[in-house]
């Protein structure tokens, strides 16, 4: 059976999704992975981005997920863990995130993988999140590792040693938008005072 869906702004920030799902009757409890295209409003800089954000959260993602049907369309709610709160509630430990399945462009975080997300509070789902522009407002964090060369008096031979440095840095998930990552390019602990402001 063919289907073209349309999902709804108000739940994922997508203007315009067109999608066609074909699904064998054999099949109907398998994932669906849709060919699909979406439609994202640009944010325009980071001040946007936290203006629409009602919580701004370092997660680290988990294996926990379920697969619902909205409206006819798959949405994926995966359980992330809140390691740090820089807009919201600083009480929070867990949330749910809610994405459209099967779209590229909206990467579900993976168990362990560490992110910075600007989110809002679901209409229809109440009691999960959805990204700001599809994964506009989903970035990971990467720690890169770099030398050092301590340069240090030669009456303090131990400090001269080589260090291991390690600087954390945000990428783009999927989407990339140049206008958000001009303000969060750098190293992530200036960042986090960006967003603090």
């Amino acid at each position: 059976m063919i289907k073209k869906i349309s999902v709804i702004l108000a739940l994922t920030g997508v203007i315009n999704t067109n999608s066609v799902l074909s699904t064998p009757p054999s099949k109907v409890n398998e994932p669906i992975k849709p060919k699909s295209s979406a439609s994202y409003m640009e944010i325009d800089g980071l001040k946007e981005l936290k203006a629409k954000s009602d919580i701004i959260v370092e997660v680290e993602g988990t294996d926990r997920f379920e697969l619902i049907d909205y409206k006819g369309i798959k949405m994926r709610k995966t359980t992330v863990k809140i390691l740090d709160v820089m807009k919201g509630n600083p009480t929070l430990k867990e949330i749910t995130v809610v994405q459209t399945e099967g779209l590229e462009s909206e990467e579900p975080p993976m168990k362990n993988e560490k992110l910075l997300m600007f989110l809002r509070k679901g209409i229809d789902i109440t009691d999960s999140y959805v990204p700001i522009g599809g994964n506009q407002g989903i970035y990971k964090i990467i720690t890169k590792k770099t030398k050092k060369n301590s340069m240090t008096p030669k009456n303090l031979p131990h400090l001269n040693a080589p260090k291991d440095d390690a600087i954390k840095i945000v990428t783009p998930t999927s989407l990339i938008n140049n206008k958000i990552l001009r303000d969060l390019n750098g190293n992530y602990d200036d960042v986090k005072k960006k967003l603090i402001e």
